[in-house]
């Protein structure tokens, strides 16, 4: 009954459908094959190219493991590059760069929560700019995303991770030995005559993007609320589902003009995409269920009441994260936890008088934690899939990094708590300490010998 609901429902089909689209269309191909020629040539700038393919295609989580995954796959392979490195780039940037865009999915998921809460507790904030408040307090978040960088400029591999990188390079082994490797779909053979480019991949999303920041102009009246002012009051759902259909439209006609398909092939093609994101549907609207559920039960009100006198601005962020990050692991489901955990913590925020996008970035950067390492997590099987690496493998691999920014977050946090120094001063803290723990970590379990890697 939910008209954003409908929409959201309607996006995140589209997505599917215009995800599948890219990938089969020929364009990623044929896009990594111009970047290993011209540009991408040795293993630290395969892995910094991916890692900024995974930031560019930002609009949704499904997209980018599928969507990032097929195009650089061929590159990383090339350089021995393991596989269950290129799962991690892609886990740690499919949620994680998404939660800091108000145009993307998940922006417009958290903001439609924050909104619905605001008019139940009939608080007169802005969803969209106390969303956009609580983005420098998102020090997991950002911190996931810049750790991955860190890693691919110096090297700092550690732990399994390492012995995984120490076996591709050394042995061209790109999976560990008899691991079971699921992929998102069979690799499509492309007809006699076909002629895909990079264009293919280049003018589609150009298009996306053009589309969703018209919608959100024409939405958000930018004639009375000016360019920047309509990105604020828009509606990102409406113009994010017309922009995806469109450009889903648009990839199928350059499909069907450079002979990769049939107009009937490229229709079942979008189709079988929309099909797939089934399971994230389900999960999405069993995720507003428990939202309501818990909004009808009063869970937010008693929560605050038991805790209302223990907490403090000093110590508001970390309990909030730490709860956030167990539940987020243990369910592996960031949204449920967006849904939960967003109206107890914007209440208890406004009970002790702290900054409401304080608490609201806290609660994004716990929800993250589990969605980015969980096994149960749908990106974290969707990163898998998306580098061919197995799902256990990526999980060992990934999870002493995603702990080493978890742990530098939470210090953060206490950092900011304690000193009321804002969301910067806690971020600059959290990047620093990343560095260091990744550095120290590196000198005492990065050295792996030729033996331990035969033996893996």
């Amino acid at each position: 009954m939910d008209v954003d609901h409908q929409r959201m429902i309607c996006f995140c089909s589209f997505c599917g459908g215009l995800s599948l689209m890219l990938e089969r269309g020929g364009g990623a191909e044929a896009f990594a094959n111009a970047l290993s020629k011209n540009v991408v040539k040795t293993r630290r700038s395969g892995q910094v190219a991916t890692w900024l393919g995974g930031v560019a295609i930002w609009f949704s989580d499904s997209t980018n493991p599928v969507l990032v995954g097929a195009i650089f796959r061929n590159i990383t392979d090339k350089l021995k590059i393991s596989h269950e490195k290129l799962a991690y780039i892609l886990d740690s940037t499919t949620a994680a760069v998404p939660t800091l865009f108000s145009l993307s999915a998940w922006g417009a998921y958290i903001i439609g929560v924050i909104g619905g809460f605001y008019q139940e507790i009939s608080y007169s904030g802005n969803p969209t700019n106390d969303f956009l408040a609580g983005i420098p307090y998102q020090y997991y978040t950002i911190g996931s995303i810049a750790m991955v960088l860190i890693i691919a400029l110096t090297g700092w591999d550690y732990g399994p991770m390492k012995r995984a990188e120490d076996r591709a390079f050394l042995t061209g082994q790109l999976t560990a030995e008899g691991a079971e490797v699921r992929t998102h779909a069979e690799k499509r053979e492309l007809p006699e005559g076909a002629r895909p480019t990079i264009w293919n991949m280049i003018i589609p999303l150009v298009i996306l993007i053009v589309l969703i920041f018209v919608g959100m102009a024409y939405t958000g009246d930018a004639a009375a609320n000016g360019f920047v002012g309509s990105l604020a009051e828009g509606s990102s759902l409406r113009s994010l589902v017309i922009a995806f259909f469109i450009t889903a439209v648009i990839s199928g006609a350059l499909s069907v003009r450079s002979k990769v398909m049939t107009a009937h092939e490229a229709v079942s093609t979008f189709i079988q995409g929309c099909c797939s994101m089934m399971e994230v549907l389900i999960i999405m609207m069993l995720a507003w269920g428990i939202g309501s559920v818990c909004s009808a039960c009063g869970t937010s009100a008693f929560i605050v009441s038991v805790c209302e006198g223990l907490l403090t601005p000093a110590t508001l962020c970390a309990i909030i994260f730490i709860a956030a990050c167990l539940t987020s692991f243990s369910t592996g489901s960031s949204w449920s936890v967006f849904a939960i955990f967003t109206p107890i913590a914007v209440s208890m925020a406004l009970a002790i008088d702290a900054p409401v996008g304080m608490a609201i970035g806290v609660v994004l950067s716990g929800g993250i934690f589990g969605d980015h390492c969980s096994p149960i997590s749908d990106t974290t099987v969707l990163s898998s899939v998306g580098a061919g690496c197995n799902h256990i493998d990526h999980v060992k691999t990934q999870l002493p990094y995603a702990l080493t920014v978890a742990a530098a977050a939470l210090v953060g946090y206490l950092v900011t708590g304690f000193t009321g120094g804002g969301g910067f001063l806690g971020l600059i803290i959290t990047l620093v300490l990343i560095c260091v723990i990744a550095f120290i970590l590196n000198k005492k379990f990065g050295c792996a010998s030729e033996a331990n890697i035969t033996k893996q």
